[in-house]
């Protein structure tokens, strides 16, 4: 399957990235478990691995040093996880947001399954690479914008990315909780709740169970070249 690499990299939220669909072959070189829904899938410390998602979805998150956790990114089907390259200060976890599969492989699996099949290396290694330039991008995002028009560009790229025409509105449906958009974002949730009620106070947006209604598409992208909202 052929991927958009722009779009991959300008998606709104950090889900899957490049899937390395070619990976399922070696599943049986691996060692697969099962994981229901809230188990964690990986803890701090956790021996080096990299995992690979057969079917569900997981959620990596990270661990300040005082104790704030920050969700990094979604990973689901044929998407990979990397713990092979594990840092002295890695306070990250994994918990399965869904009813999931995967596959633990060693670095000595790794190296037998590229052996036989080298381009998966490239493969994987766009998947992380993907990675690393959407952090440098949202890195460079919380430089420039002011944290209540990094909601507002958050909104607008979703609906871009994932919004449906419904008359003269567009729907976003996703269930995105206002604790994840602050994760995503990086903002604090008191101000996330500030600017969708001052959106759906200015009918820009309506937000409801599994989906956000935007009513007026150009104000909301006249909104993302604001300095601030309030």
């Amino acid at each position: 399957m052929e991927y958009d690499f722009f779009n991959e990299l300008t998606r709104t939220i950090p889900d899957t990235f490049y899937p390395v669909e070619k990976l399922q072959r070696f599943v049986h070189l691996g060692v697969v478990k099962s994981y229901a829904k809230g188990s964690a899938v990986i803890l701090p410390g956790d021996e080096c691995m990299l995992i690979y998602v057969l079917s569900g979805k997981i959620q990596l998150n990270m661990v300040t040093e005082e104790g704030r956790q920050r969700l990094v990114y979604f990973c689901g089907k044929n998407g990979v996880m990397d713990r092979i390259f594990q840092m002295n200060n890695d306070n990250a976890y994994a918990t399965a947001i869904e009813k999931c599969r995967v596959c633990f492989f060693s670095k000595e699996q790794l190296l037998t399954i590229f052996q036989t099949d080298s381009d998966l290396y490239f493969e994987i290694m766009k998947n992380l690479f993907a990675k690393g330039i959407y952090f440098m991008k949202q890195t460079v995002e919380m430089e420039l914008y002011n944290p209540t028009v990094r909601i507002v560009r958050l909104l607008y790229g979703l609906c871009i990315s994932n919004g449906i025409p419904v008359g003269d509105s567009y729907e976003v449906r996703l269930e995105l909780s206002q604790k994840q958009i602050s994760e995503i974002s990086g903002v604090h949730f008191v101000t996330v709740s500030k600017v969708l009620g001052y959106l759906e106070k200015q009918r820009i947006i309506e937000k409801k169970k599994g989906k956000i209604i935007i009513h007026d598409l150009d104000r909301l992208k006249e909104l993302t070249f604001e300095k601030r909202l309030f």
